[in-house]
């Protein structure tokens, strides 16, 4: 799955945790950053965003979040997030 495809999948998961919690949209460029960058959206938002993720990839990942660093003390910009599962993705054979 491509880099463009994960992003979108990541930006409809994140508009529609938005819609689900009745917080407002932003648009959200690449070097944006979902925990900080969307109104409400905090750790625990990314953490059901996360598993969202994986049943729209059809896989699960062995992370807690997406949205965070490895040892959890930066949220990651959309570009990073979309990096990061791309190569999650290609190390399972990809999404179906």
């Amino acid at each position: 799955m491509t880099q463009d495809k994960v992003r979108s999948v990541v930006l409809d998961v994140l508009h529609e945790v938005q819609k689900i919690s009745a917080r407002e949209w932003s648009d959200l460029g690449a070097e944006a950053k979902p925990i900080g960058g969307l109104d409400g959206f905090d750790s625990l938002s990314a953490v059901e965003a996360t598993v969202m993720i994986e049943e729209k990839l059809g896989c699960k990942f062995e992370l807690d979040s997406v949205f965070v660093s490895e040892d959890g003390k930066r949220a990651l910009t959309l570009k990073e997030i979309s990096e990061r599962l791309s190569k999650l993705l290609a190390g399972k054979g990809g999404a179906t």
